[in-house]
């Protein structure tokens, strides 16, 4: 700790956390609290290592102990490692940018809002996602609320960019931001009238 406050004022530096307590999220933010508590302001980086264990489980542990620091804001990223071998390398790496993603820590990617769907819903909601996060996921850093009715649907998407909701059978209503731009459109063309919207509001750009 003493060599810690030495260094405190050193804008070069950046501390690399870990901890091998079994409760890894308690310990931490402690670490970071004491941090807090003695005015150091150095950026810091959580790295997690889970050894050879199965992806599922992998993804599960690292958004629970690193998820839970990064959504209160104790942390400016992250490194995650579960093995060694090319496919385990890359499935960590995306595990960390959809961390990162979740957390608003890093925008990387398209960020969609979808309800989990019930049985106000008029059209297949898994189908119509697919097809808008086909057509738009790289656009990076927009957020896209695709709402299977308007009961709840323009609430639970309010932070979205755009917006894409059931209101009818076959019929969708668009919105940009809170506001409806387009109503009662056939769903057979909602998604083109979608990716139209995006476009007049100067959002769009061509993949590469």
């Amino acid at each position: 700790y003493n060599d810690l406050l030495s260094i405190k004022e050193d804008q070069k530096v950046c501390l690399i956390l870990e901890t091998k307590n079994e409760h890894a999220v308690a310990a931490l933010r402690s670490f970071i609290m004491y941090c807090d508590n003695q005015q150091i302001k150095l950026p810091m980086v959580i790295n997690r290592s889970y050894g050879n264990i199965d992806l599922d489980r992998f993804q599960l542990y690292a958004a629970t102990d690193v998820g839970a620091l990064l959504l209160d804001g104790l942390s400016e990223g992250l490194l995650l490692n579960f093995g060694s071998d090319s496919n385990q390398i890359k499935e960590a790496n995306q595990t960390a940018f959809g961390i990162l993603q979740a957390t608003r820590t890093r925008i990387s990617k398209t960020d969609y809002i979808s309800c989990p769907s019930c049985g106000r819903t008029l059209f297949d909601l898994q189908e119509t996602t697919a097809r808008i996060r086909a057509k738009t996921n790289h656009l990076k850093g927009l957020k896209i609320g695709i709402m299977g009715c308007i009961v709840n649907g323009p609430g639970e998407m309010a932070d979205a960019d755009f917006g894409y909701v059931g209101t009818g059978v076959g019929k969708i209503t668009l919105y940009k931001g809170k506001e409806v731009v387009k109503r009662n459109v056939n769903s057979e063309h909602a998604v083109d009238e979608l990716i139209q919207l995006i476009k007049d509001h100067g959002k769009w750009i061509d993949a590469q």
